[in-house]
């Protein structure tokens, strides 16, 4: 059973690490949420789940939510991703003016629209665009996996409305 475990560990901790942190701008909040995952499979035991994998994405999603939940941790994670937005782009090269300001306003437009979501449909997107399948977002979000094309259809509709409204 330890030997599954390990081997678990190794196949879904980076992806869910990913999952985290797309939806916590936050790489070091993302490991720790992972890693949280992890110890909670440990604690309640391999035996008693039959999907590890899906129970450990929904696990993921649940504490990401938790963090979210909390309006300090807000603050800090959108200071941080605006931070790192911004020495990403100077660390590659030297854009000009204008090309910061622009990836600025998009960036924040962007940011803005997925905030306005609901967080169900903040997740479908983001787990759809981080390449998880559609099994794979049905488990996670809790769906039947012949509901999420369309629940998806629905979500990008929404953030479109969202993104344009803001223009």
């Amino acid at each position: 059973m330890e030997h599954f475990f390990q081997k678990l560990y190794v196949e879904m901790y980076p992806r869910l690490v990913r999952q985290a942190a797309f939806l916590l701008g936050d790489p070091v909040a993302a490991e720790d949420a992972a890693q949280e995952a992890f110890a909670r499979l440990h604690h309640t035991g391999l035996s008693s789940i039959q999907n590890p994998s899906g129970w450990l994405v929904k696990v993921t999603n649940n504490i990401c939510y938790d963090y979210l939940r909390s309006e300090g941790s807000r603050r800090r994670r959108e200071e941080k991703t605006f931070r790192q937005f911004y020495a990403d782009s100077f660390a590659t090269a030297a854009p000009s003016a204008e090309t910061s300001v622009l990836d600025r306003e998009i960036f924040q437009l962007v940011h803005r629209a997925l905030e306005r979501l609901q967080p169900r449909d903040r997740m479908l997107l983001l787990l759809k665009f981080s390449g998880y399948s559609y099994g794979e977002i049905a488990e996670a979000v809790d769906i039947n996996k012949g509901s999420v094309g369309t629940l998806l259809a629905r979500a990008r509709e929404r953030f479109k409305r969202e993104y344009q409204s803001q223009e």
